[in-house]
């Protein structure tokens, strides 16, 4: 990692485990500072998704709306719904459409959780 503050995380999901084009991959990008109360916000994202269209796409609304937030179960919900609006998944040999937008939705959610562990996950169900 280049720098203190930064996290990066890859997640696929395959029917095999090596070797294997993934049904759906995403790999996040954070950057974190602590504000002036010492909470700690993302001031920087990239978050990137394969699968969920004919190439693999940068998701720019979903890294955008994630600057400057305090990294929690609501936010994760939140970008969820953004990211859904930024993908053109079809359905093909691995998955329907609506397959691949629930692994992008759990990928996302593993990246978080891997991150920040404090976060419930019961409360992403």
């Amino acid at each position: 990692m280049p720098f203190p503050n930064s996290k990066f995380n890859f997640e696929k999901v395959s029917k095999r485990t090596h070797l294997d084009i993934a049904s759906v991959n995403s790999a996040l990008s954070l950057q974190l500072e602590n504000d002036a109360q010492g909470n700690e916000i993302i001031s920087k994202a990239l978050l990137s998704a394969g699968g969920v269209g004919p190439t693999p796409v940068f998701l720019e609304k979903t890294a955008a709306f994630l600057k400057g937030k305090t990294p929690d179960e609501s936010l994760i919900i939140d970008i969820i719904k953004i990211a859904q609006t930024e993908i053109k998944p079809i359905s093909d040999a691995r998955g329907t459409e609506v397959y691949k937008r629930l692994l992008l939705s759990q990928l996302i959610k593993a990246h978080f959780l891997k991150f920040f562990p404090q976060l419930k996950a019961e409360a992403l169900l």
